[in-house]
């Protein structure tokens, strides 16, 4: 009896609700707008944070209307100046950091293979150009530490932009590191290889083994033999086993002249000028060989 009367009670109430609902299908939209508000706060568990977030906003600051706006039309062209260059900026700005990503990755896939095989990941970092003599070329340069990197490099480390040394790490502090340009005469004695710039089987590949030594400005000396066959233009490469071993095979500069020794007939001096210039980059890769910080 008890089940029976369930079942009539059901009965009853499902035709009524079905009426309700044809009635409301049948009503203006403009009637129903307080059931939007209500299956927005019923949504709220199931709807991410940042959504509530913007539901909050407009509910807050709601959006201008078009009965806003100004009616006087010099005033609504004025607004609507306002808002293309508004827009016109956000894009800009966008492009603008499109490209700058876009140039980091294309630094980083002038690298040579051996450092993108490396353990630890090249580093890219900004470059403050703060040196202590601005009308030093080859004075110290500044770099930004970017957050969570700092571990990831250690002095001594190479900085380079595509296949050319402009510099080692001198000092790490708490939001700057100090690049010392290959140059500078605290980098000290630079063993090294000259190697063809344009190799023909008439050229060795190892015309020769040198020790580099900077003259106290923007270039660094060595001598060769004279027989060694060495051209301006020829190639500098790292090969010194104090260096880290990731920077090995490097450019560290072109032969910019040869001058025979009037002192030792038998041997030559050869001028090396760098390629590339920390100060005329806006940042560099650095090889970094500490331990990689996770975040």
């Amino acid at each position: 009896m008890n089940s029976y009367g369930k079942t009539s009670k059901r009965n009853s109430v499902l035709p009524l609700a079905i009426g309700i609902t044809i009635f409301l299908s049948l009503v203006p939209a403009s009637w129903l707008r307080w059931t939007s508000d209500i299956a927005d706060f019923v949504r709220v568990p199931v709807t991410p944070i940042s959504h509530v977030g913007i539901l909050l906003t407009s509910w807050v600051r709601p959006a201008v209307e078009p009965s806003d706006l100004p009616t006087d039309e010099q005033e609504r062209n004025k607004l609507a100046i306002a808002e293309r260059n508004r827009y016109k900026q956000l894009y800009d700005a966008q492009l603008l950091r499109s490209t700058e990503l876009a140039n980091q990755l294309r630094e980083l896939q002038a690298l040579p293979t051996s450092a993108l095989r490396n353990p630890l990941p090249p580093i890219i970092i900004p470059i403050d150009i703060t040196g202590r003599r601005p009308s030093d070329i080859a004075g110290i340069v500044e770099l930004k530490l970017a957050r969570g990197v700092s571990g990831r490099i250690r002095v001594g480390d190479i900085a380079v932009v595509g296949f050319d040394i402009v510099g080692r790490i001198s000092r790490i502090g708490m939001t700057r590191i100090e690049l010392t340009p290959t140059t500078h005469q605290e980098i000290g004695l630079i063993r090294a290889a000259i190697v063809p710039a344009h190799p023909t089987s008439e050229r060795s590949p190892l015309l020769a083994e040198i020790i580099l030594q900077s003259n106290g400005g923007a270039v660094m000396l060595a001598d060769i033999p004279a027989m060694s066959g060495v051209q301006v233009g020829d190639l500098v490469q790292l090969d010194d086993p104090s260096w880290p071993q990731v920077g090995i095979g490097f450019t560290l500069g072109a032969v910019a002249q040869v001058i025979q020794l009037d002192e030792a007939p038998l041997r030559q001096r050869v001028v090396v000028v760098p390629r590339r210039l920390a100060r005329d980059v806006s940042r560099v890769v650095v090889l970094g060989t500490g331990e990689e910080q996770t975040e």
